[in-house]
């Protein structure tokens, strides 16, 4: 038995017979194999890895030399397993004895490759370097008490086709070198596979009930699986300029968003299969204009002394607090952000993984939405406005708005110092925590105003305007206007300056007000001066 054994595994590398399902497969460099790259003349299969004779102890008759190399592991801000992750290790030192580009294809342990023509190092997309840390993490211990990720699953429920190596994620986790699968996968349906370790999801909010999650066969990311729109698991690159990225990210920061949401120069695309705003077009791509010595802004008052600053032929103010940049967007662009520590991205306020529309019906989460401090699904305090169940999301925005607009300025979110927000005076978002409560607009005199019905975060108008409005919902505006209807419906306004506020401000709920009732120096200072606006005497807690 043990001659007739020993026999056939002779007989196997003479004629270069295999049972392990790679004759097929670019593994096979063979010159039977069927890829561009192999040998000219070697016929055996299995001699470029295996021996039966004289092998290295790494692995069952292996038959390779391994590289020396000083391997850049992967690592991330949301990696958890950081501290056990080691260089290559296992078999993963194995496929990198090839995969890393170091070593010629014919540099075998035992014998020698027929030919010359696999004399030099493997080359193009197969290559992942000695950079892995473009690559998913490999050699880490995978266990519950060193993965404490609450997006990924317990250890004990990893399905079969898993392969842990001593505990550790290793290449063979995922992929055997001796199938015919795609990519040499252990399992052929590649969402199952990522799915097997990773629970992706925003606090509970599954990535499953996520539009994210749909399989987007538009160009340019004709993804092959959910994962793939936004991830790619080797070699990872910014699909617009092929620069490194983080966590494995198709593009850094804002821009990888916009490969969908935006027109990009890259893709010309809109969102997939719908018609969502341009948010691109719409975020500032310069740090705006700041408030100062003819633009201030603030709520003087008339009957102040010393007398009033715009009586003064003063337009500047005196308190730093309310010297703002202001904007057509919230500055995610890095050059909007420019020299002034901001950190704010599109994750400070939504969850990529469990994003979706907000259920109206509900009345506890704001699901599109997360908390800028925590990034779990953002629950308002305060979950009945006494409105319909449209303007109660509404109203529940608010204290959204105020997470950042209070002055508390969310730092280092879950963790993350890259998404602090920043308090730079000039940058840092204007507090309304006390004067819009007490205004007249927020309430204050009995009129109480959502943030959103004078604002749009995604708007691209002047001060983040909204360029149309419509309050004919769900029986209209909850909250009183000088429309005796209620039901105002107002599109294409114009905000594109300071005066253009006034277009605003008289075509919504002051609509059939007489702007000429009010004195009449102030008739001529707004429209004269195009540094004067309504929000020159009035702001956020106006009472004029």
């Amino acid at each position: 038995m043990k001659k007739t054994y020993i026999f056939t595994i002779l007989f196997i590398f003479a004629a270069g017979i295999t049972f392990a399902g790679i004759a097929n497969t670019p593994h096979n460099l063979s010159v039977s194999g069927p890829g561009t790259v192999k040998s000219s003349t070697e016929r055996r299969i299995c001699i470029f890895c295996h021996t039966p004779h004289n092998a290295r102890s790494e692995a069952p008759l292996w038959n390779r030399n391994l590289s020396n190399a000083s391997y850049t592991v992967y690592s991330s801000k949301t990696f958890e397993a950081t501290a056990n992750q080691t260089q290559p290790t296992g078999n993963s030192r194995l496929c990198l004895s090839c995969h890393d580009g170091t070593i010629a294809l014919n540099q075998i342990y035992s014998g020698t490759i027929q030919g010359t023509s696999l004399s030099n190092p493997l080359t193009g997309a197969a290559v992942l370097g000695t950079d892995l840390s473009d690559d998913h993490p490999i050699s880490f211990l995978y266990s519950d008490s060193t993965v404490a990720d609450n997006q990924l699953n317990s250890e004990t429920s990893l399905p079969s086709f898993v392969k842990l190596q001593n505990g550790r994620v290793e290449c063979t986790s995922c992929h055997d070198p001796h199938t015919e699968t795609q990519y040499f996968l252990n399992n052929a349906d590649i969402n199952v596979l990522c799915d097997a370790c990773h629970d992706k999801k925003t606090g509970t909010q599954l990535f499953a009930d996520s539009p994210h999650s749909y399989i987007v066969t538009s160009s340019p990311v004709n993804a092959k699986y959910s994962c793939n729109n936004c991830h790619d698991v080797h070699n990872a690159k910014a699909m617009e300029t092929g620069a490194g990225t983080i966590q494995l990210l198709r593009g850094n920061e804002e821009q990888l968003c916009f490969i969908c949401h935006g027109t990009s120069t890259f893709n010309g695309a809109p969102v997939p299969s719908g018609t969502g705003v341009d948010i691109e077009a719409n975020t500032a791509a310069s740090p705006g204009t700041l408030s100062g010595t003819a633009n201030y802004y603030g709520n003087p008052s008339c009957d102040e002394s010393p007398a009033g600053e715009c009586h003064e032929g003063e337009w500047s103010g005196t308190i730093n607090n309310n010297e703002r940049y202001y904007n057509k967007s919230h500055d995610v662009v890095s050059s909007a952000q420019g020299n002034n520590n901001t950190q704010m991205e599109c994750i400070n306020c939504h969850g990529p993984h469990g994003v979706r529309q907000d259920d109206l019906t509900t009345r506890d989460v704001i699901e599109s939405l997360v908390d800028p401090d925590t990034l779990k699904p953002f629950k308002p305090s305060t979950t009945n406005y006494e409105t319909s169940n449209y303007w109660n999301k509404f109203y529940q925005m608010n204290e959204f708005c105020l997470k950042c607009h209070n002055g508390s300025f969310p730092s280092s979110p879950a963790g993350r110092s890259d998404l602090t927000v920043s308090t730079d005076l000039n940058r840092e978002p204007i507090n309304v925590s006390n004067t819009y409560p007490n205004g007249v607009h927020g309430g204050g005199r009995g009129l109480n105003l959502p943030c959103m019905a004078c604002h749009k975060p995604h708007s691209g108008n002047y001060m983040m305007m909204p360029d149309s409005i419509d309050w004919n919902i769900d029986n209209g505006a909850p909250f009183a206007t000088n429309d005796a209807s209620g039901t105002l419906t107002v599109s294409s306004i114009t905000v594109n300056s300071l005066d253009d506020i006034q277009n605003f401000c008289f075509n919504t709920c002051h609509k059939n007000s007489s702007f000429s009732g009010h004195r009449s120096d102030h008739v001529d200072a707004v429209n004269n001066n195009p540094e004067v606006s309504c929000i020159t005497c009035h702001f956020h807690g106006g009472y004029f």
